[in-house]
């Protein structure tokens, strides 16, 4: 079960009006980002030993069924050849988010609500549960310097990935990023982990850069023609 990705999706809507508080393209690959890391973290899935970054991969060690539709479906598209870190990234976002969001309400920790913006505009809310004990870790760790657990560590870095900690945790903005940049770069768990975290991190970061950068381009040719 993507248990990661299904709570940075109870953290990312508003507690009250169920939209996300980061926008769609940022959502849909810091999601993506979270599977991968379940991923890795169950040693599912490895990540090369290139020295260069860029040229390390994303290799699947263990292909067999999970008995989680999210995670079995990461696992085939991710079987079919090696992706930098980014690629897969990518390879994993069509789709993850409404998987996810669908897993979050079966656990209990969004509630799917009809809305509408307009009178014919029908919307979705997805209203989170009450996540105090996760937020409460967080502010631990980002605001008053505690060490992080692995759970707690991998979430930071994915909200750090799309720049919400803020949004997340109330602080100083500054403070609380130069403290999510230093648990990304911190030793506060197994290196093999802490690499991971951190390579997906700088391929989440990245993969949402260039997918904003792509909707731009997309909505300005639009509007030009």
């Amino acid at each position: 079960m993507p248990v990661l990705a299904e709570d940075l999706a109870q953290l990312l809507f508003h507690e009250s009006k169920g939209r996300p508080v980061v926008n769609r393209v940022y959502l849909d690959v810091v999601l993506a980002g979270a599977v991968l890391l379940e991923l890795i973290r169950s040693g599912r899935v490895g990540i090369s030993a290139e020295e260069q970054p860029k040229r390390r991969t994303a290799v699947v060690r263990d292909a067999s069924p999970t008995g989680d539709p999210v995670l079995d479906e990461a696992l085939r598209r991710l079987n079919v050849r090696p992706l930098n870190l980014r690629r897969a990234v990518e390879a994993l976002r069509k789709g993850t988010r409404e998987a996810v969001l669908d897993r979050a309400v079966q656990r209990g920790l969004l509630r799917r609500e009809a809305a509408r913006m307009w009178e014919f505009s029908p919307l979705t809310k997805w209203v989170p549960a009450d996540a105090t004990a996760t937020r409460e870790a967080l502010t631990a760790a980002l605001r008053d310097g505690a060490e992080p657990d692995e759970r707690i560590a991998s979430l930071v870095a994915l909200l750090h990935a799309v720049k919400v900690v803020p949004k997340v945790v109330a602080g100083d903005k500054v403070r609380l990023r130069a403290r999510a940049d230093e648990i990304v770069e911190g030793r506060w768990l197994d290196e093999s982990v802490r690499a991971a975290v951190k390579q997906v991190y700088t391929a989440v970061e990245k993969s949402a850069v260039a997918a904003a950068a792509a909707a731009a381009a997309a909505a300005a040719a639009a509007a030009a023609a």
